[in-house]
């Protein structure tokens, strides 16, 4: 179920959707753009897939607004807008994926980006931190010039015993799913991802949204210099320890 203002023209704006996959990395990315371009609020949807959970707003201190499982967030000033997605998916997904090709096509949004990651160990070349991507939008696909521009590769992955190309992200949650389901009812979407391993992953985030930047160029300037932490972010490792267990 979805609940959002009907007034809200979203015509030609961009959805991006991260996926809970090793690392949070989506999450974490999705957590930057919500922040640093301060998106607004605006609903929130409840499915049976995801386990629920509440909190406190993790991008304001002062506010008594709520954060779920999902919530959306508008940027009007950026035709984009985000469904954040804070828990994994306990159940199957096709009602989710319905519900979500259903609002797309009712608001006409234009397109849908999936943020997720991968196992590190998946990636042949270690040095090789590029991102990767994979998508079915014809205004990127037919657009070679500003792919080649990108710093990011086409992910391909063969198997041992056969050479057929395969679209499978180990680790990245239901971004694989997603990604065939969109393609096999013609709505265009495009996963961007980057490998990593569990830890600190703040900067597989920075790397991640500076992909998505390059691309919608929504932050203008030095990315690396102005981009900033939302208060959430003092708790990832949670509380110091106590001085007194020294």
């Amino acid at each position: 179920m979805i609940k959002i203002p009907e007034e809200i023209n979203l015509e030609n704006y961009t959805l991006i959707i991260p996926s809970v996959a090793v690392g949070n990395v989506g999450q974490l990315c999705t957590d930057l753009l919500i922040f640093n371009l301060n998106l607004t609020k605006v609903g929130s949807m409840w499915n049976p897939a995801f386990l629920p959970i509440c909190g406190l707003d993790p991008y304001n201190r002062n506010s008594k607004s709520l954060c779920t499982t999902a919530d959306f967030y508008l940027g009007t000033n950026y035709q984009i807008i985000v469904l954040h997605l804070r828990a994994p998916h306990i159940g199957h997904l096709n009602n989710f994926f319905d519900e979500v090709a259903q609002f797309t096509r009712q608001k006409k949004i234009s397109k849908i980006i999936t943020l997720t990651s991968s196992y590190d160990y998946e990636c042949a070349d270690k040095s090789d931190s590029s991102l990767r991507y994979l998508t079915t939008d014809n205004s990127l696909l037919s657009n070679k010039k500003l792919l080649e521009s990108f710093t990011w590769k086409k992910h391909m992955k063969k198997t041992s015993t056969e050479s057929v190309e395969q679209h499978y992200i180990p680790g990245g949650g239901f971004a694989n799913g997603f990604y065939h389901y969109l393609k096999s009812i013609e709505i265009p979407c495009t996963i961007l991802f980057c490998y990593c391993s569990e830890g600190d992953n703040i900067p597989d985030a920075l790397i991640l949204f500076e992909g998505l930047n390059e691309w919608l160029n929504l932050l203008k300037g030095n990315t690396d210099r102005d981009i900033k932490y939302p208060p959430s972010w003092e708790y990832l490792f949670g509380n110091l320890p106590s001085l007194v267990i020294y």
